[in-house]
């Protein structure tokens, strides 16, 4: 979103020798945390299997399959009719160890369910395609990925002893736009689903989310911290205007090269090298990892001394660059690592036909504004480049009014849908997290919890808010399946 949702391995990719950059508009559901003797010992309860799906749904005439990957634990199954909790993939590679922990785990636990985990079409194990090009991607799409699920559920429900159960979805990023839609679509196939940090608006042109990145900061480390960012993205610019400046900042950056500081879009990875870590540290956020990182700015020997070698420290720790490697920034060596048939080039082109997310330099006062050369040219041109010259911004742009025009935006029409979301999530603020979406579908947004916090189990770290709202969705889902 996802996945995007960002978001995004999550967030990026690295290579010893010639670390690369993956944007953050993709998302990798990493596995849950902590319990790792749990899942050692638990592991035996989790098959792997693939089912025979149509690769187009609405198309009787192409009889063309594809295996598609999902996994199951049937541990706490109580028998015929008792109820199926599925946890949706999205732009990831589906791991196992969620059928082991997290809060779908102990919905399962409370209401002796069975436990599927299925994978998207295109991404991890279920690839489809050897090459991923225009023309073979042009199966990749929100209907398809829905219909998908809906095959799925009634292939389940042909077996006598899935009959009677009712369906429960659970997902997270980009999948939590999936269960929500399904749920407005496919509404007699489940009798609710869990949304967690959704970004249901398709928006091309994304600021916002640096804006939050900002807020984040602003309220777990105040202005102090706030102030160390901005110097730091202002000296790195003014760096820019003089040799004896860029010889420094690439120093600092620990970059393999000069840039081409004449090439905005070698600028533009540049920039996100700066924008899509500081974002890393925030969608990933737990309580005090944010305070943390805010202390190693004011600390002098944590990162660096001056503002840009502090930028140029946070960077390689937070990325784990190692200490005989160097960045590597370059524009066509960035389109290259979207070449490969990976979950990476697959979310890209989703993002190119159907959603945007372009997270975009902020134009409101932010520590970010200076990055400029995070603009919708720079992104835009991504999708022409890997993809198709027709991909330009009118094309992006149809794609996301599409998507909101079926589904809603903002305004979804769903019932039986809890929309969870963290307050410094950067993607909240493309969900709805002011206000319920309906009677039955109703809102939890949690201070200083961030990107799908509440799928996992319970952590030292969290507050009482967070543990609070994983249980009322628990209890919620328990009401659901006890009026069926």
């Amino acid at each position: 979103m996802i996945v995007f949702l960002l978001l995004l391995s999550l967030f990026s990719t690295l290579w010893a020798k010639d670390p690369r950059l993956v944007q953050m508009t993709e998302v990798d559901m990493k596995p849950p945390e902590g319990f790792d003797e749990v899942y050692e010992r638990n592991a035996r309860n989790v098959f792997v299997t693939w089912i025979r799906m149509p690769l187009d749904h609405f198309d009787p005439q192409n009889p063309t399959e594809f295996l598609m990957r999902f996994m199951f634990n049937e541990q706490f199954f109580g028998g015929d009719g008792s109820p199926i909790f599925i946890m949706v993939g999205g732009e990831w590679d589906i791991d196992h160890r969620w059928l082991l922990a997290g809060n779908m785990f102990e919905m399962a636990r409370e209401n002796k369910g069975y436990q599927v985990y299925t994978e998207h079409r295109y991404y991890g194990g279920t690839k489809i395609f050897a090459n991923f090009t225009a023309e073979n991607l042009r199966f990749l799409n929100i209907d398809q990925a829905l219909a998908d699920l809906a095959y799925f559920i009634t292939e389940m429900k042909k077996q006598p002893r899935f009959a009677e159960s009712e369906v429960v979805l659970y997902g997270g990023s980009y999948a939590a736009n999936m269960v929500m839609w399904f749920k407005k679509r496919y509404p007699h196939l489940v009798v609710g689903t869990v949304a967690s940090s959704g970004p249901i608006l398709a928006k091309v042109d994304f600021p916002e989310y640096l804006e939050v990145v900002h807020e984040a900061f602003m309220l777990e480390g105040g202005e102090e911290c706030i102030g160390h960012i901005r110097r730091g993205v202002e000296e790195t610019i003014a760096a820019m205007q003089t040799e004896s400046g860029r010889r420094l900042l690439e120093q600092s950056y620990r970059l393999c090269a000069p840039l081409d500081y004449d090439n905005e879009n070698e600028l533009g990875v540049f920039a996100g090298l700066i924008s899509w870590t500081f974002s890393t540290s925030v969608q990933q956020a737990r309580p005090g990892t944010l305070q943390a990182v805010c202390q190693s700015f004011t600390d002098h020997t944590s990162y660096g001394s001056t503002p840009m070698e502090k930028f140029g420290g946070y960077i390689a720790i937070i990325r784990r660059l190692s200490d005989t490697s160097c960045w590597s920034i370059n524009y066509d060596s960035f389109l290259t690592s979207y070449n490969e048939t990976t979950n990476s080039r697959a979310w890209y082109y989703q993002t190119c036909t159907e959603y945007g997310f372009y997270q975009t330099a902020p134009r409101s006062g932010t520590a970010f504004d200076g990055l400029k050369w995070l603009s919708l040219d720079f992104y835009v041109d991504i999708c022409k480049r890997i993809f198709d010259e027709r991909f330009d911004l009118a094309f992006v742009e149809d794609g996301a009014e599409r998507v909101n025009l079926i589904f809603g935006g903002l305004e979804p029409v769903v019932n039986n849908t809890i929309n969870i979301h963290g307050y410094i999530d950067p993607w909240r603020a493309l969900g709805v997290y002011k206000n319920d979406i309906s009677e039955t579908s109703p809102t939890y947004t949690v201070n200083r919890a961030s990107h799908c916090f509440d799928m996992q189990g319970w952590l030292q770290s969290d507050t009482i808010e967070m543990t609070a709202v994983q249980q009322r969705a628990r209890r919620t889902v328990a009401s659901w399946l006890s009026k069926s």
